[in-house]
Formats: C-alpha cells, sequence, structure tokens
C-alpha cells in the first residue's frame, strides 16, 4: 500500500514531502460488492482513492431507515468511480455531509484520506490541485450529458450506460439488473426487458450477475438510431 499512491498519475502532482504525508495518513480499505462505503447525510470526514474495482455514487430517495451496511431502496445511480477516476467523496472539501453514498460496484480496494490532509495537499500544492479540478470538471461534464439523456427512451438509456461501461471496464460487466436499472434511471423490469432483447439480436451474452457485449458497433449504432432494440 506504501507506494500505491505515487503510482497514480494524480498524485505524481504532489511534492515527495506532501505525497509522504499522505502515505502516512492513508488506511487501506477492502469492501466486498454491495458494501456502503460511504452514507449520503453522514459527516464527510474523508477523501476515498479507488485503486481496484469500482464505486457507485448513489442517491438514495427517503425512505424507512434501512440497516447501516446496505443501500436504502429507491435509489439511483448519479455516476460510477473506476480507478480512471481516481478518487471520490469530495464532498469533504466542503466540509459538510457526502451528498451521495458510496456503494461498491463489484469487490473494491480503496484508501481513505482524512478530510484535513487533503485539504492541506490542495491548499499547499497548486499543481495537484489544477489536475484535481480538472477531474472534477471532466465528471460534471460526463454527469451532464447523462442527465441530458434523460429524455431519451429507456432503451437508449440502458445501451448508453453498457457502452460507458464498456469504454471503462472491457467487454465483460460484472453487473445486475437492478444495478443497470439503476444506472439509467429506470426499473428493474424495464432493465430485464431490454436486456432480453438485446440477447436476442446477439448485442449482449451473459449470465447472472455478468454482462458480455458481443458488439459494441452494433450497440452503438443502435444507440445513434430512432428506434429501440427492435430496430436493429
Amino acid at each position: 500500500m506504501s507506494d500505491s499512491l505515487s503510482r497514480i498519475p494524480l498524485f505524481q502532482h504532489l511534492s515527495a514531502h506532501r505525497l509522504a504525508g499522505l502515505r502516512a495518513q492513508a488506511k487501506l480499505q477492502r469492501a466486498a460488492k454491495g458494501s456502503v462505503i460511504f452514507r449520503q447525510g453522514a459527516r464527510a470526514d474523508s477523501v476515498w482513492v479507488i485503486l481496484e474495482g469500482w464505486l457507485h455514487l448513489v442517491h438514495e430517495a427517503a425512505s424507512t431507515p434501512a440497516a447501516p451496511q446496505k443501500p436504502r431502496p429507491h435509489a439511483v445511480v448519479l455516476f460510477t468511480i473506476t480507478p480512471t477516476e481516481v478518487i471520490c467523496g469530495l464532498s469533504a472539501i466542503e466540509l459538510g455531509t457526502y451528498t451521495a453514498s458510496g456503494v461498491a460496484g463489484t469487490a473494491s480496494k480503496l484508501l481513505r484520506i482524512p478530510q484535513q490532509v487533503f485539504s492541506d495537499a490542495l491548499i499547499h500544492e497548486p499543481d495537484f490541485t489544477y489536475h484535481v479540478l480538472r477531474l472534477c470538471a471532466q465528471r460534471l461534464r460526463r454527469m451532464a450529458e447523462h442527465y441530458g439523456s434523460m429524455d431519451d427512451s429507456v432503451s437508449h438509456r440502458i445501451i448508453r450506460s453498457i457502452l460507458r461501461l464498456q469504454e471503462q471496464f472491457g467487454a465483460t460487466l460484472p453487473m445486475t439488473h437492478r444495478e443497470l436499472a439503476q444506472m439509467s434511471w429506470t426499473t428493474t423490469e424495464s432493465a430485464i426487458r431490454t436486456v432480453r432483447s438485446l440477447k436476442r439480436q446477439g448485442l449482449l451474452t451473459g449470465t447472472r450477475g455478468q454482462l458480455f457485449v458481443s458488439q459494441p458497433v452494433r450497440l452503438q449504432r443502435l444507440l445513434e438510431s430512432n428506434g429501440g432494440p427492435s430496430s436493429v
């Protein structure tokens, strides 16, 4: 774990002294799929670095209290953080509360950095701060693109989610219909129907809890068309 941060391009913009300080304070944490890393509304006391796996930023609608270790129902995935995206939990910079929950989409390995230590790096390391801002700007743009697609048909939203994950992780996607529905802002039943249609057309294969994108080019063409999965 000691040199995990130094291998991440974002943290290579820190001075050796500052990087050593972050390494000394960072705590390694492993999470099983479905584990809640931080809870929406809880005090934002840490920033998280994704070393392996992916983390869903989940907005949870008001509902009956849930067990602390499980996400609440009626949730939507605002964004999915990957090792490419590197960091999450940036609400900690505001000294407020987490605006979404972080839920492990796969078995994950993370580093937990105390808020004050990360904030000190932002204050004293302008090159590092610039690249963190670039990362935030890219994330905002992708989230805006995602929100902009909400007027699309359900099938197109689902295809967008699949292609976005395929671009980041490759052809094999370890995810359930429920997770795909949350990422696409639709119901599990709609996700099941759309995936079945795509499988019938040979665009996807897969087993329980896993999808394989067999025809990404055809999926992209379908996305650019005016129809849904049946239009291929």
